[in-house]
């Protein structure tokens, strides 16, 4: 009797681990549904025969320059391939547009509808153009080989396709410079518009306008808010001026922004060119004697106006707006250490002479403690003088006329400094604490203002107006007007918490920073619905629109940065020259 010998079988067991019941059954009834659609029929699948027809629809679906067969469409995707990138040479650089959703549902819905001829809806592309970031395709019937039809991916307003005009209004809200916005859409192979369209809608359509008047919208409402504060009806309100000048040398433009001390929002900003006033250092004054008189204009009373040290703009603020004046008290304290430095250090053969010994560390403190009386007079110049001159006194150990809070006023207090014993050198001292603007000019800094946000803003400016491009006016405006609105909504907005951060100069220090929410773009869809009713009821009777029913079939593929409609007048003024480098 001969035993017929039994193969072995090889065991693989896998191990799949859930989350929870809820998966595990989720996971069940997906594998039960795949092996209904992959059992032949008249047979039964075990699991490696589920798994075995998985795989071959996977390779199958993968396999280059094939469409995946019925089975292989698990998911009834219409895509080849079932949407997977399979690295074939004829579909690496496909071109991209962008797609409006209601134009996308017209052509699913114009596809389904059938042809003249009565026949099932078959159509196939005969050709695609593309106009900027739009695709215009035309369809031909593929029964009777007459019929054409013609699709756009984006509808037209005024003329002009409603994508391209969309995508120039957000890289100009986002701050982009034309030519990088060119660049980028070339490298991503989406298309892109003509610099000479985006100048024909700046100027031609009034974008620039409608941005203009939506930043005094903007500005208007941050006076509104002001007013309704409950110190303003008793003292009014104080603002911020400063200067900022478009490049670091012989400036075309420059800008003073007008902020509100209290809401830290901007209710004013003026700008005056090379045309207007042709010496940059001077031109701080003209844009302080335009600006202040339109703040005025809008119903806010002014009662005082802080700015850094500037005799010219203290004149026209005290004597023709008869507003108090203060001075920031950063640009008051910044050369002290300076003035410091020349009687606390120096050769060996002028000790005790030009400087001496004990007033080496007192450079940084002096300093200090000028802000520290700043801020705690009662407001008027004859304390802070009396507060400025008193340093001396604190450092000989004399703490009679120190504050009473001060812990120097304790018996138990040691001063960490080199008690000042020289008469030469506590009368050095003492005149060149007079010396300082804070002395000098104490009715200006007794009120403690200081121009932090306003030169915040202008950092900001930035992102809007670099400084190392040379803008035209009417682009240089607007720009600065979107960094307004910009502003006017996300500044002093609420944090969500506080990180510790080191102090780059102290890294055994850290220091709190508070974690913003994240910033709101509204002003951006404000815009664009003003620029849309603006072309609809203003532009609408003097631009043709342009003809749907064009046929694609005469149509060549024309340069990717023209647009239909794309003609300026002679007139015009060429945006390269908004966009010069100078740098």
């Amino acid at each position: 009797q001969i035993k017929m010998a039994k193969s072995k079988r090889v065991r693989l067991q896998l191990e799949v681990t859930f989350a929870s019941l809820e998966a595990k059954s989720n996971f069940e009834r997906r594998l039960e549904a795949a092996r209904v659609l992959l059992t032949p029929p008249g047979h039964k699948l075990d699991t490696y025969g589920l798994l075995n027809r998985l795989l071959e629809c996977i390779e199958k679906s993968t396999e280059p320059g094939r469409r995946s067969e019925a089975p292989a469409r698990l998911s009834g995707s219409f895509l080849a391939s079932e949407g997977v990138f399979t690295g074939d040479k004829n579909t690496t650089d496909q071109s991209l547009f962008v797609v409006e959703r209601a134009t996308f549902s017209d052509l699913c819905q114009g596809l389904m509808e059938p042809c003249a001829c009565r026949n099932s809806p078959f159509w196939s592309i005969e050709s695609f153009v593309q106009k900027g970031h739009v695709g215009r395709v035309l369809f031909r019937c593929q029964h009777c080989r007459r019929s054409t039809r013609v699709w756009s991916s984006s509808r037209i307003l005024s003329g002009y396709y409603i994508a391209n005009q969309k995508m120039v209004h957000a890289f100009t809200c986002a701050g982009i410079l034309p030519r990088q916005y060119i660049r980028f859409s070339q490298f991503a192979e989406m298309g892109a518009v003509h610099e000479r369209y985006i100048h024909n809608m700046y100027i031609a359509r009034l974008y620039c306008d409608v941005v203009n008047n939506a930043a005094e919208e903007s500005m208007s409402r941050a006076v509104e808010d002001i007013k309704g504060l409950p110190s303003y009806e008793i003292n009014g309100e104080w603002v911020i001026t400063d200067a900022r000048h478009d490049s670091t040398a012989n400036a075309y433009h420059s800008t003073v922004p007008c902020l509100s001390g209290s809401t830290h929002r901007i209710v004013g900003i003026c700008t005056v060119s090379q045309q207007e006033h042709r010496v940059a250092q001077t031109r701080e004054l003209e844009c302080t004697k335009l600006v202040l008189p339109a703040v005025l204009a809008r119903g806010l009373v002014v009662s005082e106006v802080a700015h850094d040290y500037q005799p010219a703009v203290t004149k026209f603020v005290t004597d023709e707006l008869k507003c108090l004046n203060s001075y920031d008290t950063w640009h008051g304290t910044k050369n002290v250490a300076k003035m410091m430095g020349k009687i606390a250090k120096g050769k060996v053969s002028c000790k005790d002479v030009t400087w001496f010994p004990q007033l080496a560390d007192k450079m940084k403190c002096t300093k200090v403690h000028l802000y520290w009386c700043m801020r705690n007079c009662d407001g008027t110049a004859e304390d802070l003088q009396v507060r400025i001159l008193n340093i001396s006194n604190h450092y000989q150990g004399n703490h009679l006329s120190c504050h009473q809070d001060s812990p120097c006023r304790s018996p138990l207090y040691e001063c960490k400094k080199v008690k000042l014993t020289n008469p030469m050198a506590i009368d050095v001292y003492s005149k060149t604490l007079k010396k300082t603007l804070i002395y000098r000019y104490a009715k200006y800094y007794c009120r403690c203002r200081d121009t932090f946000w306003v030169e915040s803003f202008n950092h900001q400016l930035l992102s809007y107006l670099p400084k190392r491009i040379h803008f035209g006016t009417r682009t240089f405006v607007m720009r600065m007007y979107l960094a307004v609105m910009d502003w006017n909504e996300n500044t002093q907005r609420s944090y969500t918490s506080e990180r510790f951060c080191p102090v780059l100069r102290r890294p055994d220090r850290h220091i709190a920073s508070k974690v913003l929410v994240a910033k709101k773009f509204n002003f951006v869809r404000n815009v664009w619905q003003k620029y849309v009713a603006q072309c609809r009821y203003s532009l609408q009777p003097l631009l043709g629109a342009e003809p749907e029913s064009e046929s694609l079939e005469t149509i060549e593929i024309p340069d990717p940065f023209e647009e239909d409609g794309d003609v300026v007048s002679e007139d015009d003024e060429m945006l390269c020259e908004d966009d010069e480098m100078l740098g």
